[in-house]
């Protein structure tokens, strides 16, 4: 399960309108420029299509039409244009900074990238069902995966320019340890506040957890490793569990917390609270900022003009979104091993979020 808002789901950030209106205009065919540079109005329209189409097979012919949850009285359909526009802008200004460093990509690497995408769907024929979906011709594909690729190259290389030093993290570290704390905790999860004082009242008589977790837990995934729920930070559970864990020392056992899924009895292992141990999280964390804070100067140093009216509505059916869920099966047939081995070790932690 999951408790993050739609909007949140499919990424929708919502955008200032005075940067949204900025540079607005006609210009045929086009959505904007980035630099002199065009953004086709028709790749625009197909970003939107494909978006739209996947959130509408999966929450719903209305969705589009829902008012969204931020305050802004626009609706989801609209907030994703506006996403779709700003995300293609951001690529384009990112695409001119990889070709003024040099990077390219050659016809080798896209069409060796063309034939791993046709074995991950699982053959020609399902492949072209794809294309088919999305209305897309062989010459265009290969712009997406020639952009792809450059977009590849090009974070790798920012990667090595802006990774930081061990004594850059250190100080990163101490002005964000709350951010940075993890712990590792057990759960018993049952229904009814009854069931988990009875299994307090065990615990206190010296039972062991993992074992009455195996017996008694309405989390069967977890149940199976003991009620283990493995590391996680501040946040990521919901509200009364994150704080009630986070509120813990290490081997204590709480009384029922009660939560939306029911009653939790929590058992906090351990606190991860050392640099060392989150060193990794630091270094990607760091890494993050000073990307987005370079891409940000990139955008603001971008001529960019809007010609495209995001508030226009742009036509998705139900049979169009059918259409891309079946495409999108053959994908998921390929990668079938992958996604259920990592729903396996999602699933503890959702059962509690």
């Amino acid at each position: 399960m999951t408790f993050s808002k739609t909007i949140k789901k499919i990424g929708i950030v919502t955008l200032a309108a005075s940067v949204l209106l900025t540079g607005c205009g006609n210009k045929a065919n086009v959505a904007a420029t980035v630099n002199g540079e065009d953004i086709p109005l028709e790749r625009y329209e197909r970003e939107y299509k494909v978006q739209a189409q996947q959130a509408v097979a999966q929450y719903g012919a209305d969705f589009l039409k829902q008012e969204a949850q931020d305050g802004s009285k626009k609706t989801m359909g609209e907030l994703m244009r506006e996403n779709t526009l700003e995300n293609l802008i951001s690529l384009e200004v990112i695409k001119q900074d990889a070709k003024k460093n040099k990077i390219t990509v050659s016809d080798e690497e896209v069409n060796k990238e063309l034939d791993n995408m046709k074995k991950m769907y699982g053959g020609e024929e399902q492949f072209k069902k794809v294309l088919e979906a999305n209305k897309m011709g062989m010459d265009e594909l290969k712009e997406y995966i020639s952009t792809n690729l450059l977009m590849r190259k090009y974070q790798e290389k920012m990667l090595k320019d802006l990774e930081p030093k061990e004594d850059e993290m250190k100080a990163y570290y101490e002005k964000h340890k709350d951010e940075f704390k993890t712990v590792e905790a057990s759960h018993i999860l049952v229904e009814t506040e009854k069931e988990a004082k009875a299994i307090k009242k065990e615990l206190d008589g010296g039972a062991d957890f993992a074992k009455l977790a195996k017996e008694k837990s309405k989390d069967t995934q977890s149940a199976k490793n003991g009620g283990s729920l493995g590391s996680f930070g501040s946040g990521q559970m919901v509200k009364e569990f994150d704080e009630k864990v986070f509120s813990m020392k290490p081997g204590e056992i709480s009384d029922p917390v009660k939560t939306q899924f029911g009653y939790h009895i929590i058992k906090l292992d351990k606190i991860n609270d050392s640099f060392e141990a989150s060193k990794d999280a630091v270094k990607e964390a760091m890494i993050k900022e000073r990307f987005k804070e370079h891409n940000d100067k990139l955008r603001k140093k971008a001529k960019v003009k809007r010609y495209v009216d995001t508030a226009k509505d742009i036509p998705v059916t139900v049979e169009q979104a059918e259409a891309q869920k079946g495409a999108d099966s053959g994908k998921n047939k390929g990668n079938n091993g992958k996604a259920k081995a990592e729903a396996k070790a999602e699933n503890s932690k959702n059962n509690s979020k």
